[in-house]
């Protein structure tokens, strides 16, 4: 990655945060489009459409609804994506790196989203303060404040992910447990898959971790039989 690309990457992520919540809400921080964003800036467009639009199956329920929490699906797809990307090329089988960097990133995310409003309800708050003693210019600048907060952090966080990636790329480069998956390998996945899907289908509900350990479990359990026959 040189250093216009990662350059371009971290404004991107500003934009992205803005458009989020804090922002107009353009829907251009949707995986389906930083996707393609991000491969075209680091010269792989197609890669850049199909993992955008991977993220985006995976994130499509995630929407910025009134008070809800969720995932920051503008920074899973930007770091997600530069992570496929970047592992393809050093030779990471990129779907489980992809994968796991981008859910990393969406829980991040949505950890400083968390901070991010509360300072912005302080903000509000003081906002309010100003205008009752007067000064009618306080709303202008307490947005102003806040958009250029929410700028500034979508810039680090995304600096601070691709510091991430770049590191754990180097650090996979050349790892066995980093190569393609050969078709026993690939079995396996599925199979697990297959199980933690099964287990959500059956009706476990909101009980998301027994649904993870059972469906864990018979994936296992499928692979077992698979390889003892």
């Amino acid at each position: 990655m040189t250093g216009w690309q990662a350059a371009s990457l971290v404004a991107l992520g500003a934009v992205v945060f803005l458009d989020q919540w804090p922002a107009v809400q353009s829907m251009i921080s949707r995986p389906i489009v930083v996707g393609p964003a991000v491969g075209s800036i680091l010269g792989a467009p197609a890669d850049g459409v199909l993992w955008g639009a991977a993220f985006e199956t995976m994130l499509l329920a995630i929407q910025p609804v009134g008070a809800a929490r969720y995932p920051d699906a503008a920074l899973a797809g930007l770091l997600g994506t530069a992570a496929a990307i970047m592992g393809t090329e050093s030779g990471i089988y990129p779907a489980v790196w992809a994968v796991a960097v981008a859910a990393g990133a969406g829980w991040a995310g949505e950890v400083l989203g968390r901070l991010q409003r509360r300072r912005n309800a302080r903000t509000a708050a003081a906002v309010l303060s100003r205008v009752s003693a007067g000064s009618l210019g306080a709303p202008a600048r307490g947005i102003a404040a806040a958009l250029s907060r929410g700028a500034a952090l979508g810039a680090l966080q995304t600096a601070a992910g691709l510091g991430v990636v770049f590191a754990g790329t180097r650090l996979l480069a050349g790892s066995p447990w980093a190569g393609p998956l050969d078709a026993h390998g690939l079995r396996i996945a599925a199979a697990a898959m297959a199980g933690v899907a099964g287990a959500r289908v059956l009706g476990l509900g909101r009980k998301r971790v027994v649904s993870l350990v059972l469906g864990a479990a018979a994936g296992l359990a499928m692979v077992l039989l698979g390889v003892s026959r």
